[in-house]
């Protein structure tokens, strides 16, 4: 698809050390939003910026140094889920630990009789996908990127470890710029700020209790997501 068809009109700007949440029904350009961001897509027209520097001007390598993402659906290779986490980055036994405590996954990875040194993928066992989406977390963790783009990071799993995952991400994440795509409001109901993209376009912006006041497509979704919780 051609990014430029699906975003229209948006303008966002997410200062360092804020968290952006972005919500929306399914097509409204949420993960294209993400896409642009990482040049995953590449855009013609508009402008994306990080500190003043247009990201086409950016080295594809260093863009990536600076901005992790944590796709909807997560990639992981044939290999260990100590490899899958590290990706090349060097890590000792205490910081796996940590990231995954973060992550919400330790508890599961110990259920493992081989732990870390689990294979994964072809003759491995088989992940669900919020326990995958769970390491490509830990792995965005351990990088220590400046720049976080989360694309539903509690869309896969249960309530108390969307919890975990939240308390996460507002704590650990406090000093990084964090944005946030998700159709659950728990997951940026704590944002700085939030907008509300539909077919492409903001139709609402401002702070939890601002886009509750509104009365609009984010009030009627917090309202019926918490019946059905």
């Amino acid at each position: 698809a051609d990014a430029e068809n699906v975003i229209n009109g948006v303008t966002v700007n997410v200062a360092a050390g804020r968290t952006l949440g972005i919500v929306g029904p399914p097509g409204s350009g949420k993960t294209t939003l993400l896409n642009l961001l990482t040049r995953q897509y590449e855009y013609r027209h508009g402008k994306i910026t990080i500190d003043g520097k247009d990201i086409r001007r950016i080295r594809l390598a260093d863009l990536h140094r600076h901005v992790a993402l944590v796709p909807q659906e997560p990639y992981l290779f044939s290999g260990t889920i100590r490899e899958n986490i590290l990706f090349g980055t060097d890590a000792d036994e205490a910081r796996l630990i940590d990231v995954t405590r973060a992550a919400a996954l330790y508890d599961t990875i110990s259920l493992f009789a081989r732990g870390f040194d689990t294979p994964v993928g072809e003759r491995g066992v088989v992940l669900s996908g919020g326990q995958k989406q769970r390491i490509v977390l830990a792995r965005a963790l351990l990088r220590e990127a400046p720049i976080l783009l989360l694309d539903d990071p509690i869309g896969q799993v249960d309530s108390e470890t969307a919890g975990t995952i939240i308390e996460t991400i507002r704590h650990r994440l406090a000093e990084k710029t964090v944005i946030i795509v998700s159709h659950r409001i728990p997951a940026v109901a704590f944002a700085d700020h939030i907008v509300v993209l539909a077919d492409g376009r903001i139709t609402e912006s401002g702070t939890h209790d601002q886009l509750i006041a509104q009365n609009g497509y984010y009030a009627r979704t917090e309202a019926l997501q918490r019946l059905e919780e």
